[in-house]
């Protein structure tokens, strides 16, 4: 590889510890009062304090060439799509790793042994896509691969409750799989979707900024499928009816949060939707 050296910069201290505590604050708050120890006044106390660091750091990162992350990255349209959607996208994703042993096991009576087990299939499923999305990128193109494949997930999500409690357990590895090779091609498509214009001199801040958001949205997931049991009844017993009710209401509004973000991938623009294939690069 090329060794690119950028010129480095005094680390953005200011930014970080705005953004830190921004980040930390409103991801506590999402946990409602269970974070806050019953308080109400702290829980808005939380929610202030984040929303006014995120405020003051964007009047810190304003015009300053040395903040962490700088706002010049919103300048290019791609990158702005790309981020929005993997922050919405990763939430719903992130809910699945969470949702998936807890319904095995509170819904289906499995041993968490049997539960964890049953998690495999969703990683060779991802693990075998990787080498393919290249391929699939540049001939449906970023528009159509984006928005199919979170539309194919949201149709993954609901069928893999519905399998399981008609009682056609040999059809569950099938299933998981289709989950991790969807979401494979998912979130290979808007990694490079996101980054694929960036200049040099941001490709770090934007790279950096990426990897943040991705941490974010899959805590916020794992939050909002926490709240969506509670909200829809966690004294149920186990392998009951009440509970397989309770997991599917939690499914459906896991499919909506998934196919949410489909809007924002439908707005790619066509000319930008093809990816670069470095084999036959190599060769010109």
């Amino acid at each position: 590889m090329p060794n690119y050296q950028m010129q480095t910069r005094r680390f953005d201290f200011s930014g970080f510890l705005l953004l830190a505590v921004g980040m930390a604050t409103l991801t506590l708050a999402l946990d409602g009062q269970r974070s806050a120890g019953g308080s109400p006044l702290l829980l808005g106390a939380m929610v202030l304090a984040g929303v006014f660091s995120l405020l003051f750091y964007l009047m810190h990162a304003r015009g300053n060439d040395n903040a962490i992350f700088s706002l010049k990255l919103f300048d290019n349209h791609i990158y702005t799509l790309g981020l929005l959607g993997s922050l919405t996208g990763r939430i719903g994703s992130g809910m699945l790793p969470f949702m998936t042993p807890i319904f095995l096991q509170i819904g289906m009576g499995y041993t968490p042994f049997h539960a964890g087990l049953m998690m495999i299939p969703m990683v060779l499923g991802n693990m075998g896509m990787k080498r393919l999305v290249v391929r699939i990128v540049n001939l449906f193109g970023y528009r159509n691969v984006l928005t199919g494949s979170t539309v194919a997930l949201a149709a993954v999500v609901l069928l893999f409750p519905l399998v399981a409690l008609l009682g056609w357990i040999w059809l569950l590895p099938l299933v998981l799989f289709l989950q991790g090779m969807v979401n494979a091609i998912r979130f290979s498509s808007m990694n490079t979707l996101t980054l694929k214009e960036l200049p040099d001199e941001l490709a770090s801040s934007g790279n950096s900024l990426l990897s943040m958001i991705m941490q974010l949205s899959m805590s916020i997931g794992v939050t909002i499928a926490g709240l969506l049991l509670g909200a829809f009844g966690q004294s149920e017993a186990a392998n009951s009816a009440a509970a397989h009710q309770t997991f599917v209401y939690t499914y459906l509004c896991m499919a909506v949060i998934i196919i949410l973000p489909a809007l924002i991938f439908w707005r790619v623009p066509r000319e930008k939707s093809k990816n670069i294939d470095l084999k036959r690069r190599r060769k010109t």
